[in-house]
Parts: C-alpha cells; structure tokens; sequence
C-alpha cells in the first residue's frame, strides 16, 4: 500500500496527511489497518479513524491558514481525548509529563492520537504546510529554515525555481 511519507511527523500529522491532494488515503478498512500497521499501532475501528483525521485535517488546516476552525471539529477531538490525560510523574532528573489511557485497544491509540493532535495546535510546535510545487501535507517545522515536508520536495522546489529561473520569454517580432 502507498501512504504518504510516514515515520518523519508525530502520528497526529501523518493520520491528517493520509488526506491530501483529494486522495483519502483510508477509504477502506484494509488501508486502514495497512496503515496503523506501517506506524506501528494496534488496529482501531476504520470509521473512528476516518472521523478523526477529518477533523484533525481541518484543525491543522484552519491553524495554518490562522482562521478559526469549526466548533465541532475542536469538539471530535476532545472527544477523542477523554481516554487520554496527561499526568505529571517526578523522576530524578526533574518533571516528565506521561500520558495515562483510561481505555484500552482501539480507543486508546485514538485517544493517544487526539492528545498529540491538541499539543501540537496548542503547543509551541510550529505546525506548517509544506511549499513544494504539488504537495500539501502537513509538518512540524523543527527547524528555522524548514519549508517542506521532506527533502524529495525541497529537491522538487529548487528545481521548479531553477527552471523558471532559466527560462527565456519569448521575444515578438
């Protein structure tokens, strides 16, 4: 199965990714499956997933756009989340916030999933859409000068700059 680029973004980003371009990328409960399997997470209900990374889509959407969202979406996700609280435990090295499930399976990766999404919109992270020619996936810009999803489309941007660079206009006669 072909996913967008996985293993680079928290697991809030790459579900939201799996809906790019006009291409849902979990239309089926295979692909579904195929890919929490690829992330490496237990399988969940394909509809509960569908339902999430919709609105998990259209918050990151709205948050990159700087427009407010749909009240309802922020309510899906909070909804998600109730399984899900984050804990602060003291270890030696000073305080670790944990996440404690209060659910299992299914419920609780989704749960996992809604608290990272609500992080990464509320958190310092700066959450970007990538700029490359053609693509429009999502990405936490952990660097400065990060514009792209990944290096295939910075290589795929400088390129289309190069050529436009290069190309002559036409002279009329």
């Amino acid at each position: 199965m072909d996913f967008p680029i996985l293993g680079t973004e928290p697991h809030a980003v790459e579900l939201a990714n799996t809906l790019h371009g006009g291409e849902d990328h979990l239309r089926t409960r295979q692909r579904v499956d195929g890919w929490f399997a690829r992330v490496g997470l237990p399988a969940v209900d394909a509809g509960s997933a569908r339902v999430l990374r919709d609105a998990v889509h259209r918050l990151f959407t709205a948050a990159v756009a700087g427009v407010s969202p749909d009240r309802a979406d922020v309510e899906v996700v909070n909804g998600f989340s109730t399984p899900t609280r984050l804990e602060l435990a003291w270890s030696a090295s000073g305080p670790v916030a944990r996440h404690r499930d209060t659910a299992t399976g299914g419920a609780a990766v989704l749960g996992r999933i809604a608290a990272r999404a609500i992080e990464l919109l509320a958190g310092p992270d700066a959450l970007r859409r990538c700029t490359a020619p053609g693509c429009s996936l999502f990405f936490v810009r952990n660097h400065p000068r990060r514009r792209w999803c990944h290096p295939s489309c910075g290589h795929r941007d400088r390129q289309a700059r190069y050529h436009r660079r290069r190309r002559r206009p036409e002279v009329s006669r």
